[in-house]
């Protein structure tokens, strides 16, 4: 019994916890919820990948007035990664509420897709951060391809949240 009160506590946190990141977050448990809330999600991150590009379009335009041609160089390319992880998020399909409504979802498969979405979510703030701290680098150039590796392997997350889905519904 402690352990059902437990899982439940747990639950609740990881729910509070998405719901501290994304407004108006409703979750995943009520089936006619489900679509709205894996909008909610993406609406979310697009919101925070467009928070970091803001921070880094101050960093290069300080790297552009410096004239730095290889470093700006760099920065297009991080820019482009940027540009096609948002447009990919914006632009992806809501929601998969057909599959949803037509099979039982199952407590623990949906658990693994709620937790998926809070570590994505939780890397987002890592992003931030390091996107934050980039303009403050000795070597700026080297600063961004590291923060460009870190963008693609968000991406290689993101793409996976779709096989997370998949198997909470298999």
């Amino acid at each position: 019994m402690s352990n059902i009160i437990g899982r439940v506590r747990d639950e609740q946190t990881l729910l509070e916890k998405i719901a501290s990141y994304v407004p108006g977050y409703h979750g995943y448990k009520e089936k006619e919820l489900r679509r709205e809330a894996d909008k909610m999600v993406r609406k979310c991150l697009v919101e925070k990948l467009n928070e970091i590009k803001m921070i880094l379009n101050d960093v290069f335009q300080k790297i552009a007035d410096s004239n730095d041609v290889e470093t700006f160089s760099t920065a297009n390319r991080v820019s482009a990664v940027l540009d096609r992880l948002i447009n990919k998020i914006e632009h992806a399909n809501y929601g998969y509420s057909g599959f949803f409504d037509a099979v039982k979802v199952k407590e623990e498969k949906l658990d693994k897709l709620l937790e998926f979405d809070y570590n994505i979510l939780e890397n987002i703030k890592s992003l931030k951060d390091i996107a934050n701290n980039i303009y403050g680098q000795e070597n700026k150039k080297l600063a961004l391809e590291d923060f460009r590796k870190k963008l693609l392997e968000f991406e290689n997350t993101f793409n996976q949240r779709n096989d997370v889905i998949f198997e909470v519904i298999k």
